[in-house]
Formats: C-alpha cells, structure tokens, sequence
C-alpha cells in the first residue's frame, strides 16, 4: 500500500511536472505574446505620434492651401470684373466707332451735296460773268452808239425836240442797262 502510495505520489508529482512544464511553456508563449504586444504597442504609439504629426502638417498645409484657394478665388473674383469692365468699355467703343462711322458717311454724303452745290454755283458764276460781258459789251456798244449820234446831232447844228426824246429814251435804256 505505501508503494502504491508512493507510486501515486510519484505519478502525481509527474502530473504535477507536467502541468508545470505545460504551464511553463503557456507562460513562456504568453510572455513572448507580451513581448511582441508590448513592441506592437510602442510601434503603434510612434506610429499615432507620427501620425499625429503627418496630421498637423496636413491640417497646416490644408489651411494654406484654403487661403491660397480663397486668394486666388478674390484674385478671379476681380479678373472677372476687370473683365467685364473692359467688356463694357469695349462695346462703348464699338458703339462709338459705329456712330463715328456712321458720322463719317454722313459727312462725306454731305461733303458730295455742297461739293455738287459748289459746281452748280461756279457753273452759275460763269454764266452770270458771260451774261455780265455780254452786257458789258451791249452797254460799250450804246455808250459808243450814243457818242457818234451825239457827235451827228451836233455837226447837225442843233437838235430837235424830237431828237431830244430820242436821245433820253436811249439814255434811260442805257441806265437800265447799266444796272
């Protein structure tokens, strides 16, 4: 009975080392586990204070590219309005060359009238200068007839009542002449 006693202490104890030597090996495992969790935890912390800083970096240049977009927004914003801006003063010059256009063909239908206007007046002058010469002439013509009959009328010796009204009627005919 003590030798089964033995025996049982001597199997328990070989249990007991068994469950040492499982237990030895879990916790060799669960220690290893440790180990390689607690390198995971200071890799994941470098990793989020990396992060943390790729992140504020990020934050910081998004805000710079947001002022960047809203400067180059007003920058649009006044660009559109210059454009319009010189849109308007083109169409304002357009309209102007349009009336200066149309000003200048005005001008020049005009210019054609009085320059016709012109010709027809100088065409008027001339003829007004033949009828004048001619005229002119007509009257050198009486003037020179008047002369000779005066000159007869006195070698005549004397002039008659008769030759007298004729030679105021030729005298008024001559005035009128003249005129």
């Amino acid at each position: 009975a003590l030798q089964e006693a033995h025996q049982q202490t001597l199997d328990d104890l070989q249990a007991e080392e068994d469950k040492v030597n499982t237990l030895s090996k879990i916790k060799a495992k669960l220690e290893q586990q440790v180990d390689e969790l607690e390198c995971s935890l200071e890799l994941e912390k470098k990793l989020r204070i990396d992060l943390e800083r790729v992140k504020r970096k990020l934050e910081g240049d998004l805000k710079l590219i947001q002022e960047s977009v809203m400067d180059l927004e007003n920058d649009k914003m006044q660009l559109e309005d210059k454009v319009k801006k010189m849109e308007f003063e083109r169409s304002q010059y357009q309209s102007k060359i349009e009336d200066e256009q149309i000003l200048g063909a005005q001008l020049q239908k005009k210019i054609k009238e009085l320059q016709a206007r012109i010709e027809e007046l100088e065409e008027e002058i001339e003829a007004e200068r033949t009828v004048r010469a001619k005229a002119e002439k007509q009257r050198s013509d009486y003037a020179r007839e008047l002369e000779e009959i005066s000159e007869r009328l006195e070698e005549a010796g004397g002039a008659t009542a008769v030759q007298i009204e004729l030679n105021k009627k030729r005298e008024t005919e001559f005035q009128k002449m003249r005129r």
